[in-house]
């Protein structure tokens, strides 16, 4: 028994930190820390800035574009001389430079695009809701398992606290003859396996937290440092008052993100039916030259530099109206691609929202599942606890055996057990259709 003994110490002291001196999380907590920490939202938040770059308003599309170009160039041998535009022999220096202006007074895509780009703003946004509303259910999920086997083996512990005084006392009995050997060795099975569910219920409770450390993205905290407040009831409309389908449809992000993607999709069919369209633009050059024959005999005479280049200026200013006629069927493959994509994000849109229709239905169900189940645990746990006082002091006046004490505890045991199960699946159902409903917990 001395190493019995030692192991119920150990095991007390290695749960020790489980409910001593430990930092106490909130679901809000976690949510918060969660939303700082994780990737995903950091890209999403980059994928809002890039829209919202790329998006711009439409007058600006219609500024012109500018370049400037300049060459310096050597010509040796026959060549046209810039001077008289006749062909010599000789060896030329020339500089040329060109100021180029151009701008779209026509473009229909223009503002189709801008609009395309400003829904496409909105579209990210909702993605990036939609990632923290998944992001949200799965930091529920994982709280409430860990709530769940948190509960579970703090009554672990307190009936082990009942094994070992029946163990001692069935030690005493059977050493003073009192009792069979058999009691004992009853009593020894029953008091490893409760050690046994001690310790793979500790390793389990380990295993979540730091499952639900790492969704968090929480580094340097040992998962036996923290614990986790229970979570307040939920109160939920009443169902005669509100549906439950129709607020979701209205409030859960990704509804809106599939919507705006159809609405993205609509534009990008006008974008490319506008490549049928003509586009009217306009052109301006301002260019001029600079030249210095090389090696020439007499030493030929020419203008200084700027004199060249305002003697040699010119303008060159024009319209351009460009009309598709033939492109090799390009345009309506586009098109029909376009509208391929538009009817696959209907599809997409639809599918979500039968999806979330079929999520709320089967929380619901098993909600109220759940609470009638609650009820019918409540009474069995009742009589469980009568039943296993009953049979505990029976056992204390030596009328039923230790076989018969220990179905009794089990029983007691997994009527707590189940009890608590119903009664966390209840409530987290509830914050989880309450979030489907509102984006909110």
């Amino acid at each position: 028994m001395k190493g019995k003994s030692f192991l119920y110490i150990l095991i007390l002291v290695t749960a020790m930190p489980l409910f001593a001196q430990q930092q106490v999380w909130t679901l809000q907590q976690c949510l918060k820390t969660g939303k700082e920490n994780s990737f995903d939202f950091q890209l999403s938040q980059l994928e809002v800035l890039s829209a919202e770059t790329t998006h711009r308003s439409p007058v600006l599309e219609y500024l012109p574009k500018v370049d400037f170009s300049a060459s310096h160039n050597y010509s040796i041998g026959s060549t046209i001389d810039p001077a008289t535009n006749n062909r010599v022999s000789s060896n030329i220096q020339s500089d040329n430079f060109s100021l180029n202006a151009s701008m779209n007074l026509l473009d229909f895509n223009v503002f189709t695009t801008a609009r395309r780009n400003k829904i496409a703003v909105l579209k990210a946004q909702a993605d990036k809701e939609a990632t923290q509303a998944e992001y949200s259910l799965s930091i529920l999920e994982n709280y409430f398992n860990v709530l769940y086997t948190q509960e579970l083996l703090k009554i672990q512990l307190d009936q082990f606290e009942n094994a070992k005084f029946n163990l001692n006392r069935v030690e005493k009995e059977v050493e003073l003859g009192n009792r069979p050997s058999s009691d004992l060795y009853d009593m020894q099975v029953s008091y490893s396996q409760e050690e046994n569910n001690i310790l793979e219920t500790k390793q389990l409770l380990y295993n979540q937290k730091l499952t639900l450390l790492q969704l968090m993205n929480v580094e340097n905290i040992n998962p036996d440092e923290i614990s986790l407040a229970k979570a307040d009831e939920v109160v939920l409309p009443d169902e005669s008052e509100t549906n439950a389908f129709e607020n979701a449809l209205k409030n859960y992000p990704a509804i809106e993100s599939r919507e705006l993607a159809i609405e993205v999709a609509r534009k990008e069919i006008t974008m490319r039916k506008n490549s049928y369209l003509p586009v009217l633009s306009a052109y301006y050059s301002y260019s001029s030259f600079y030249y210095l024959p090389l090696n020439q005999p007499g030493g030929q005479q020419v203008n200084p530099f700027w004199t060249q280049l305002n003697d040699n200026k010119n303008h060159y200013i024009g319209m351009q109206l460009n009309v598709p006629i033939f492109n090799g069927l390009r345009t309506s493959r586009d098109v029909q691609l376009a509208k391929i994509e538009y009817m696959k994000r209907q599809v997409e849109s639809e599918q979500e929202k039968i999806k979330l229709s079929q999520t709320i239905e089967q929380e619901k169900a098993k909600q109220q599942q759940n609470k009638q189940l609650v009820q019918k645990l409540e009474n069995t746990k009742q009589y469980a606890e009568k039943s296993f006082t009953t049979t505990q002091s029976k056992f204390s006046s030596g009328l039923v055996e230790a076989i018969v004490f220990t179905s009794s505890k089990n029983q007691l045991l997994m009527a707590e057990y189940n009890l608590l199960k119903a009664k966390y699946t209840v409530q987290y159902i509830g914050y989880k259709l309450k979030f489907l409903q509102f984006n909110t917990f």
